[in-house]
């Protein structure tokens, strides 16, 4: 399991409807916008590096989305536990 945040530079009049897809995403959380427009940040859960490199190029390739890039990239041990609704829904 791979977690990210990830923050998105969006036009400013496309900002509502990149968010609405992202909230019907598989594995796309908390998606929230930034203070001052034009950006969002949001979590992506995936099953592996690979994985999140993929949704990663299909955010990039959004109408609207400037640049999708990861702030924050943590990939949990097939051991450790994670108990999330966006990876259990």
């Amino acid at each position: 399991m791979v977690i990210s945040g990830l923050v998105l530079q969006c036009h400013p009049d496309r900002v509502e409807s990149v968010a609405a897809q992202l909230a019907q995403m598989p594995g796309v959380s908390d998606v929230t916008p930034v203070e001052g427009g034009g950006h969002l940040a949001c979590v992506l859960e995936a099953p592996s590096l690979e994985a999140s490199i993929l949704v990663l190029d299909h955010l990039k390739a959004l109408p609207g989305v400037y640049s999708a890039m990861p702030t924050y990239i943590h990939a949990l041990e097939e051991d450790e536990r994670w108990n999330s609704p966006a990876v259990h829904s």
